[in-house]
């Protein structure tokens, strides 16, 4: 979920930075719908870490997802694109390589282990 959000984000942006003015309320919902799914998958990531179901990796990992992703609300509020546009693609990479990883994942409960 978190990386289908990630990847309209990019959607989105693309049709506002084309010119096209509407997509902009849907930029700004889908910023915060992410913000969300990052907490909630944090929480989840703390959960499982704890039971041992995941690596603690996945939980640093969401911590600096979250981090990214309140950043990168503020400097789309702040229309400083300088950083909000690479962010954002370091966010979508971020985000799918924890996607890729956990799928990858060797043997039941060994999502990013190392």
């Amino acid at each position: 979920m978190h990386a289908l959000a990630v990847l309209a984000q990019s959607g989105f942006a693309g049709e506002f930075l084309s010119g096209s003015d509407g997509p902009v309320k849907f930029h700004e919902f889908t910023g915060w719908l992410i913000l969300g799914i990052c907490a909630l998958q944090l929480t989840l990531a703390a959960v499982l870490a704890r039971s041992g179901t995941v690596s603690l990796w996945l939980v640093f990992g969401s911590v600096f997802l979250l981090l990214a992703e309140a950043l990168q609300t503020g400097t789309g509020y702040g229309r400083f694109l300088r950083v909000h546009i690479p962010l954002g693609v370091v966010t979508f990479g971020a985000v799918t390589w924890q996607l890729v990883s956990v799928f990858r994942a060797k043997g039941p409960g060994a999502g990013l282990r190392t």
